[in-house]
């Protein structure tokens, strides 16, 4: 692969990378209400979910997903429940705000960020959200082959690294927008501004949701 050709790549991946979607509202709901360290460990397990659907293309799990409807079904619909799941949480959270009117105080944000096991449960809820998104296995099935000639003896080394490449571009952008979001974070700890924060972020994870649900794919 030239440089020409992963540059583009890399171009399109990035483009794509920035447009809204369920992977930002989750980075910028966790920033807001448990911290920068939380929100680092749901990123990287956006990233460890995105280099696995690379993984899944270089060993045809994807094209099995696209090319047999009831396992296509099947992931669209778990990732639909897993994202109306999350909206849920969220908008509970926000309705028990609003009748505590209590934020959590400094010392038990501290204990989440420092609770190895709490920290995990950060990770998998990043990697669950894009492990089950099969947009971004129809994506891969549909791009790679336009950058990677399939014949070449080093088209296992060209798909890695196109790979690598998009899950970097997914981790740096998130944690570029978490560091820029960390200046407001003063405003989100208003009480006023953090309940409606979390019950626009649940909202928006529910339409994500029913998107997901009515999204098709077409068999190349």
């Amino acid at each position: 692969m030239d440089y020409t050709t992963w540059l583009g790549f890399t171009v399109m991946a990035t483009l794509i990378v920035m447009s809204p979607g369920p992977n930002g509202v989750i980075v910028l709901k966790t920033l807001g209400q448990y911290g920068y360290k939380p929100t680092l460990a749901t990123i990287f397990g956006l990233f460890c979910a995105t280099f696995m659907h690379g993984l899944f293309v270089l060993f045809g799990l994807s094209a099995l997903l696209i090319y047999v409807p009831q396992a296509f079904m099947a992931i669209k619909i778990l990732g639909a429940l897993y994202l109306c799941y999350l909206g849920v949480k969220s908008i509970r959270q926000f309705l028990k705000s609003n009748r505590t009117k209590n934020s959590p105080d400094l010392k038990s944000v501290l204990q989440v960020n420092n609770h190895k096991k709490r920290i995990i449960n950060f990770w998998k809820t990043g990697f669950i959200t894009q492990i089950l998104n099969p947009k971004v296995s129809a994506l891969y099935l549909a791009v790679i082959p336009n950058f990677v000639d399939f014949t070449s003896a080093t088209a296992t080394t060209d798909t890695l690294l196109l790979t690598l490449t998009h899950a970097s571009i997914v981790g740096s952008w998130f944690i570029l927008l978490a560091t820029v979001s960390l200046k407001l974070m003063p405003y989100f700890k208003e009480s006023s501004v953090g309940r409606w924060l979390n019950g626009l972020a649940g909202v928006v994870m529910l339409y994500f949701s029913a998107m997901l649900l009515t999204y098709e794919t077409k068999k190349a």
